[in-house]
């Protein structure tokens, strides 16, 4: 008789919120809306180019260091977005969640990220994430993608966890608001036939190692970064900002924007602030609808509800 097939129909993707860093925790939430997930051990061999007499490259290797790494990405829900946006920012248990990239880095939430199917589930303690992309189309639904790097992953068992029924947030409840660094998030909401955006959220955040350790053993915090992406129907009100782009002879315009997806009393509030540091296209298009591409690079706003550069809240009824 053959041997039972895996089928990658049956993964699923479970995690912990780690009370400390690495702990490993039996996972406890099952992620509804997971499109994709890879999970890869980084084991990083050196060979011993030791003296032979002989014109053979190497005959022995010894391992340096090991860790691991996880990209996952599927649809945002008002729901479940706390998890990504805890373990981007840091834990916020009220409601509404608030979220912020502190000037002072805080001990971030990482996870014991477990994927696979039965009989063949693997779990990486430690998953630290690093990068979070938020992706908003006027006629579909938030998509997210997030990056992990951890600890070296390991052979594990898949609990007995049902992903429950979540409210998938979509572009179509989103409004996006453009001013000024001086003024308020969501001062000026833009009224767009359509528009696309891309929030590239970083944190530079990172696994170290120590003398006599293979796995890391801690973490250390960087910078924030990354970037916002905008790609909006041409009218008067987006003309002006490539106009003002052009004229600009001193600094790059600086703004505070704003993405408010709101589904009855589930709400997403993404506020980001930054720098217009290239001119846009002069003449881009979209299924025949001419377009202003805007890429901004964050910054600091010393606008009083900001003081930062990216900020989250979420509202999950």
């Amino acid at each position: 008789m053959p041997a039972a097939l895996y089928n990658p129909t049956l993964e699923e993707v479970q995690f912990a919120q780690e009370a400390a860093w690495g702990d490993a925790a039996v996972p406890t939430i099952g992620l509804t809306g997971v499109e994709d997930c890879k999970m890869t051990p980084r084991k990083e061999f050196v060979q011993i180019k030791d003296k032979r007499a002989s014109a053979i490259p190497a005959y022995i290797s010894a391992l340096n260091r090991t860790s691991g790494e996880a990209t996952l990405s599927g649809v945002f829900t008002y729901t479940q977005g706390e998890y990504l946006l805890n373990a981007m920012f840091a834990l916020d248990a009220s409601s509404p969640h608030a979220y912020i990239a502190a000037v002072t880095p805080v001990a971030p939430v990482s996870w014991n990220l477990l994927y696979g199917q039965s009989g063949l589930c693997y779990s990486m303690a430690g998953a630290l994430m690093d990068k979070l992309v938020l992706k908003y189309d006027t006629n579909g639904p938030i998509r997210y993608e997030a990056h992990f790097q951890g600890k070296e992953p390991v052979s594990d068992v898949r609990e007995a966890l049902v992903p429950p029924t979540c409210l998938i947030g979509f572009g179509h409840q989103t409004v996006l608001s453009i001013d000024t660094l001086a003024t308020a998030h969501g001062t000026t909401p833009l009224a767009l036939t359509s528009f696309t955006a891309e929030a590239s959220i970083e944190n530079s955040r990172h696994p170290v190692w120590h003398m006599g350790t293979l796995n890391p053993d801690n973490y250390t915090h960087g910078v924030w970064g990354g970037s916002l992406r905008l790609v909006l129907e041409m009218t008067a009100a987006t003309k002006a900002y490539l106009t003002a782009s052009l004229a600009e002879t001193v600094e790059a315009d600086g703004f505070n924007i704003r993405l408010a997806s709101t589904s009855g009393a589930d709400v997403l509030l993404l506020d980001f602030s930054g720098h217009l540091l290239t001119t846009p296209p002069m003449y881009t298009e979209v299924d025949g609808v001419t377009t202003c591409e805007l890429v901004f690079a964050p910054a600091y706003s010393a606008q009083a509800a900001m003081l930062s550069c990216w900020k989250a809240s979420l509202t999950a009824a």
